[in-house]
């Protein structure tokens, strides 16, 4: 088995038959973890998880928090145990939150934590400092504590639509605790995430990633835990999903977002599981001809570049462009973790799609496997690890339009197009016709003249507004630029309603907003809407 990329906590206990592993230790996985940016008014929750105690049992004695401001430290506070806490169990996380009240009430912008984790194990004590992976840089946790909320507008909420659990869980990766990330998003501004794991981990055995079990109880077990964690959290919503490994029109393995599914597709081509098996059990057009009625698709991260070891040994592909047309595919995830080349060429082809009369959706997410502050995972198996600052739970957020923060309406909203794509800023835009007929974005609306009203908020963390762009395409013709912002008497709000236009043909308008200047963690803000579609009467 070989798996040439990664994208999660990593898996430091598993090695290949015959090979030695330069990282392996008889020890758990020991984590510290905590969420990039902090709103103003909640307490910073820093989560320890601990892997595979089961198998190497480990005493906690104490954990302390080290907190920096300006390269200085201004806080610390430990957290002791008497008697220790003995962990045996395969999974275990705890959090702790620091209150910024007190001398840290007026403590804002950069800030880094170091977390010093105190252990004993095969009687020997140790620290543990942000992780005890070799080869790593232990360097301190990063984050934003913000003067402001996140931007907000006419009821939108910010998720991530794509995260991964701990029911993905194999050789080399394993996801956060669904049961920790309400805490964690929450501090960020967050009311959702999408829970969309690897079908070929679903299959598995509750107690052995590497046999399958034809009773599904991973993929039950998620289901009754998501069930139960909705069930307790107010104003918060998990939603259900699976990301499925499918067959594209090229015979190659592509990867499908579904939400609101209890019914489970195999897909196992690109799981590693086999040696040269990597024919999938669906094809894409079979998954949406059987999926359930109110189950929404999009297509995940269809235009990023595949590493050329994965398409030679798991056979693994872009979308086929054709595939992105299907007609019940609700949209395509092409932000994926970062601003990238991918990114634009998605871009490029759902603006082909949108002139083409394909009514098909943006979606934004991290496919983030943990992953709260920074991206630590395994880069070579058995040899090395890689780090980054992309690809960060909640950094690219899906803003959804709903009435009510619930699993049920926030999936119904994706699937009627009400998102938008944003790194922090926030731009929402409406149309009204002579008919009269008022839409928002994902919406049709008919008339032969509309105005556009436009209402955006940003913050400093998020820089202030150099432009906003309204867009035109008529279908079956060339995208046009409809009329563009720059000047702003407020950088941080705006509320604005255009002059009337003619609507001759059926056409889609949409916004693209970029910000300048800002403080917190990303420099270029950015927000792309979703059309809104203008039907001629």
């Amino acid at each position: 088995m070989f798996f040439p990329f990664f994208l999660s906590y990593a898996e430091t206990h598993y090695r290949f038959k015959y090979f030695f592993s330069l990282y392996k230790k008889s020890e758990p996985e020991i984590i510290a973890d905590a969420p990039h940016r902090l709103e103003p008014d909640k307490p910073y929750p820093v989560m320890v998880l601990i892997k595979d105690a089961d198998r190497y049992p480990v005493n906690i004695h104490s954990v302390k928090l080290n907190l920096y401001h300006n390269a200085a430290k201004v806080f610390t506070k430990t957290f002791p145990f008497s008697p220790a806490l003995n962990i045996r169990s395969h999974y275990y996380h705890t959090i702790f939150d620091l209150p910024f009240t007190g001398q840290l009430a007026s403590v804002f912008g950069h800030l880094t934590m170091d977390v010093e984790v105190t252990i004993s194990h095969k009687g020997k004590t140790k620290i543990v400092r942000n992780n005890n992976h070799r080869f790593t840089s232990k360097a301190p946790l990063k984050f934003y504590r913000s003067k402001t909320k996140l931007p907000a507008v006419n009821g939108w909420i910010y998720g991530d639509a794509h995260t991964h659990s701990t029911y993905t869980e194999d050789q080399v990766e394993f996801g956060s605790p669904i049961t920790a990330a309400p805490q964690l998003c929450r501090a960020m501004g967050i009311s959702f995430f999408g829970v969309t794991d690897h079908s070929y981990d679903l299959d598995d055995r509750m107690d052995n990633y590497l046999l399958n079990d034809p009773e599904l109880p991973k993929w039950k077990a998620l289901q009754r835990e998501i069930d139960e964690v909705n069930a307790v959290e107010q104003d918060f919503a998990v939603l259900r999903g699976e990301e499925v490994s499918c067959t594209n029109s090229d015979n190659n393995n592509v990867h499908f977002l579904l939400y609101g599914n209890r019914r489970f597709f195999h897909g196992s081509g690109d799981g590693g599981e086999k040696w040269f098996r990597t024919k999938s059990e669906y094809t894409i057009q079979e998954i949406l001809a059987e999926k359930e009625k109110n189950v929404v698709a999009f297509a995940s991260h269809p235009t990023e570049e595949v590493p050329f070891l994965q398409q030679l040994l798991l056979r693994r592909d872009e979308w086929n462009v054709n595939d992105m047309t299907e007609k019940h595919l609700a949209g395509i995830q092409i932000m994926n973790g970062e601003y990238s080349d991918g990114f634009l060429r998605g871009m490029d082809i759902w603006k082909w799609m949108l002139k083409r009369g394909e009514r098909k959706f943006l979606l934004a997410g991290n496919d983030a496997h943990g992953n709260f502050n920074r991206f630590v995972q395994i880069s070579i198996p058995m040899l090395s690890f890689r780090e980054k600052g992309t690809q960060i739970f909640g950094q690219m957020k899906s803003a959804v339009q709903t009435h009510s923060i619930t699993e049920h309406s926030i999936i119904e909203a994706m699937g009627n197009g009400r998102i938008v794509i944003t790194n922090g800023p926030m731009v929402s835009i409406s149309v009204e016709t002579n008919s009269p007929d008022v839409g928002t974005v994902g919406d049709i609306v008919h008339g032969n003249k509309f105005v556009v009203k436009i209402q955006g908020k940003s913050t400093d963390e998020f820089g202030g507004f150099r432009s906003i762009t309204i867009f035109i395409g008529v279908i079956g013709k060339n995208e046009r630029r409809l009329f563009e912002i720059t000047d702003f008497a407020d950088p941080f709000s705006i509320h604005r309603i255009s002059d009337w236009h003619e609507a001759e043909f059926f056409s889609y308008i949409r916004a693209e907003a970029i910000t300048i200047n800002a403080h917190g963690l990303d420099r270029d803000g950015f927000c792309y809407t979703n059309p809104i579609w203008i039907q001629p009467k």
